[in-house]
């Protein structure tokens, strides 16, 4: 059992105890939530007035114009009515209160789970970063993120965030008409960490596509690569590809014992997730499109679930140091 899973109990029970130590706090919030409800339900009262009273006029403008320009100008001028009075009265309250939750309670939880942790909600890690795991093989023309997490868990420095990476797609049709989207990339959870061993090269560990689907003969297409790695475990063979640069670092670094808990991590997270070791650092892509780490405008902010659902999903995050027995140093790095 991980050390991460043994804390949670402990770590739930000791989030119960946070109405009372921080009362005012959760006051204050409860009290935004119950104002912005307030005024979500005031703009929307207006903004359904404002329908009913743009649908009748267009349909009077229809029928003594008998030309529906009028009626379509009128809709325009009713749709922006209700965008603006919904501006002028919601503002920005819902962003705020969910950045105060985040900075406010959700800190307060990263604490008590890993107190040499720092939690910043609007930060993510950077493209950049992203680049330089070897994992990225496409272009990326839009990049955003959140929820950053960063310090020394146990005896391990790293640092982990949602990100989300996007290429822009344009095409063209027989009638020269272009049409752009937008494809994902990666998107979810980029973690780094601190390795527990030395080494120099880049080595990058992926799911095997080709031969978990072609099986003979897809490991005979990626035989013809000169840097694919071959170990001895076929469990592993079948679920992974790995490339290095050093045949010989890789299977130091890439032990049975590794294997397993890699495998172990694939029956976690799923079979798509990637990995590189990169100077002296491992760096894992974990896809995921539900947003973690999120508070809900519709749940009181005195309901415990949401703390719990937050330290349940960092806990996750950092059994993955548990799982891959980083925090074990059998030597010191320098």
């Amino acid at each position: 059992m991980s050390s991460s899973d043994q804390n949670t109990p402990d770590t739930l029970r000791d989030l119960a105890n946070l109405p009372a130590e921080m009362a005012p706090l959760f006051q204050s919030l409860e009290a935004m939530r119950q104002e912005y409800l307030r005024k979500k339900n005031k703009a929307n009262l207006i903004s359904l007035i404002v329908g009913l009273f743009g649908l009748f006029a267009a349909l009077a403008l229809f029928a003594s114009q008998g030309h529906p320009a009028p009626g379509i100008i009128g809709g325009v001028v009713v749709l922006v009515i209700i965008i603006i009075s919904r501006y002028l009265i919601l503002g920005n309250l819902l962003s705020h209160y969910r950045s105060e939750f985040k900075s406010q309670l959700f800190t307060q939880v990263t604490k008590r789970i890993a107190p040499e942790i720092e939690y910043q909600p609007e930060i993510y890690r950077s493209e950049e970063d992203l680049q330089n795991t070897g994992l990225i093989n496409s272009r990326i023309d839009r990049y955003s993120g959140q929820d950053y997490f960063s310090g020394k868990y146990g005896n391990t420095q790293m640092g982990f965030s949602e990100v989300h990476a996007e290429r822009r797609e344009t095409t063209r049709d027989s009638k020269g008409n272009t049409r752009t989207r937008w494809v994902t990339v990666f998107r979810g959870i980029f973690l780094s960490a601190d390795f527990h061993k030395h080494f120099q090269g880049q080595f990058i560990i992926e799911p095997d596509v080709a031969e978990a689907t072609f099986g003979w003969l897809g490991r005979k297409l990626q035989g013809l690569s000169g840097d694919l790695v071959r170990l001895e475990s076929p469990e592993f063979e079948t679920a992974f590809k790995v490339r290095a640069n050093d045949q010989v670092e890789a299977r130091y670094l890439l032990t049975p014992t590794m294997q397993e808990r890699l495998l172990e991590m694939r029956n976690t997270w799923g079979k798509n997730f990637m990995i590189s070791l990169n100077a002296g650092w491992i760096h894992a892509l974990i896809p995921k499109t539900d947003d973690w780490f999120e508070c809900n405008i519709d749940v009181a902010a005195t309901d415990l679930s949401q703390l719990q659902t937050f330290a349940s999903e960092l806990l996750r995050v950092l059994a993955i140091i548990d799982t891959l027995d980083l925090n074990t140093r059998l030597w010191t790095k320098t």
